[in-house]
């Protein structure tokens, strides 16, 4: 079996790796964004070299002064949007400064509280040595193991009543007139029916026998159904039987723990909890900030959009437009050399943009997969599947499936679920307290319910 604690570390490693990759991708996105930007500039700054050069032409004035207010409202734009970037990434980084530093308690509490439930497990069996030998507690044992015994007989006998109901049932079952009767409740109250039909059907009953078919029958059913009644009161008599022996465990155990180590374990806890909370506290703002440095970093924030939009709109005003056929009409080689880089400037723009749409789909893929991984871990968190008693069974959980995640060939819904079914509780001598207690993964005051009873995993992701 392979422990929760691992498990989660694993997750935990994984977490780390995908982040690494998203900040690849969003220096890569940021490197593309400035390209961007110095060729938009460039082609403004040819356009106005351009219209330099034909300064002859009245439309060259017009040209260059718009050029020069566009350059400097796209660098202002520009500017401003660095300095919000520079803001969310220093934010990015202390965020996950502080996760790094709630991880880092979380791990040293998991150690701390195993060690304590290790100690714990120390006295309860002693506890149990000890009440081994008193005659009251011999007699609860005694009582349950009797309740036990008679319940798993109850079970056995249920089950061949079923069988035998089945077998039995089938030359009942396969006898259509006998099964037309019965489905008209013939011979009991609930039959109302025409005397002529009526007639018709005491002529069938005769003629089959039906009223000692009938009475076969029906306690051929019965008996399965009074059988299950009894399982299920000799199974709640087992439950109380099972009560009273965690009971008299967990006050034994309980004289036994003392004070200093249920306030430890209690103190332990709760600080678990505490620092649960404030991590996944921690987590949501890391994605709410990865959103916003993602849009940056895509060139979907307002800043960058208008910037472009500014110069789409000067490139498409008619002095621009004159400025391209003037060049073109004359056999002057330097404006034909302008107009020349231009179009570099543009079929750079293009592949540039390519790039950068590839670019786009990996950041998005990598940055929902991390968040995934986020919800994965905080989960495992709240379920204590982190708890000392958790484990899962040997299929890969930690590495083949997750990579399976990762990869995008499942969902974290997919992985969670596959969790849960390879997921077990380890028992312990001291569980019996432990559920007394209302202590983790039992329930309590830690943000579980299910106190007092026997702990099943559930919840969707």
């Amino acid at each position: 079996m392979i422990s929760g604690r691992q498990t989660l570390s694993e997750i935990e490693g994984s977490i780390q790796d995908l982040r690494q990759q998203e900040q690849q991708l969003l220096s890569d996105m940021e490197q593309i964004n400035a390209h961007h930007a110095r060729l938009l500039d460039q082609r403004t700054a040819a356009f106005r070299e351009l219209a330099e050069v034909r300064a002859r032409n009245a439309v060259a004035d017009g040209v260059i002064n718009q050029a020069d207010a566009l350059q400097h409202r796209v660098a202002s734009l520009l500017q401003a949007r660095q300095t919000t970037i520079d803001s969310l990434k220093f934010r990015d980084g202390d965020a996950h400064t502080k996760r790094a530093s709630f991880s880092q308690t979380a791990e040293t509490l998991r150690g701390e509280i195993e060690d304590l439930e290790k100690r714990l497990d120390i006295v309860a069996a002693d506890a149990r040595q000890q009440l081994a030998k008193e005659a009251d507690f011999t007699a609860l044992t005694a009582k349950r193991h009797a309740a036990e015994q008679i319940y798993e007989q109850a079970k056995k006998k249920t089950k061949q009543a079923e069988t035998d109901r089945q077998r039995k049932g089938e030359a009942y079952e396969g006898d259509r007139l006998f099964m037309y009767l019965w489905e008209r409740h013939y011979g009991t109250g609930a039959y109302k029916q025409h005397w002529l039909i009526r007639t018709g059907d005491d002529w069938v009953a005769r003629l089959i026998g039906y009223h000692d078919a009938r009475a076969n029958y029906a306690i051929l059913n019965e008996i399965p159904e009074r059988l299950h009644e009894h399982v299920k009161l000799l199974s709640e008599q087992l439950t109380e039987a099972d009560a009273h022996v965690e009971e008299a465990e967990a006050r034994r155990i309980n004289e036994l723990a003392g004070i200093d180590l249920k306030g430890a374990l209690s103190d332990a806890r709760n600080r678990q909890a505490e620092n649960n909370k404030a991590l996944e506290t921690t987590e949501a703002e890391i994605s709410e900030i990865s959103l916003q440095l993602n849009r940056y970093a895509e060139g979907l924030d307002d800043s960058f959009e208008e910037a472009v939009e500014l110069s789409a709109q000067f490139l498409e005003h008619e002095d621009y437009q004159r400025l391209i056929v003037l060049a073109r009409n004359t056999s002057e080689p330097t404006d034909d050399r302008i107009v020349a880089r231009i179009g570099e400037i543009d079929r750079k723009a293009s592949d540039l943009q390519r790039n950068s749409e590839q670019r786009r789909r990996d950041l998005d893929r990598v940055s929902h997969k991390r968040k995934e991984l986020l919800d994965v871990g905080a989960k495992f968190r709240r379920e204590y599947y982190d708890d000392p008693a958790s484990e899962f069974e040997p299929d890969d959980i930690a590495g083949t499936i997750l990579r399976e995640l990762i990869r995008g060939g499942i969902t974290a819904a997919d992985y969670w679920a596959r969790s849960q079914r390879r997921h077990s509780w380890k028992g312990r001598p001291a569980d019996p307290y432990r559920r007394q207690a209302g202590f983790p993964p039992f329930g309590g005051g830690w943000g579980r319910g299910n106190s007092g009873g026997r702990f099943e995993t559930g919840g969707g992701f």
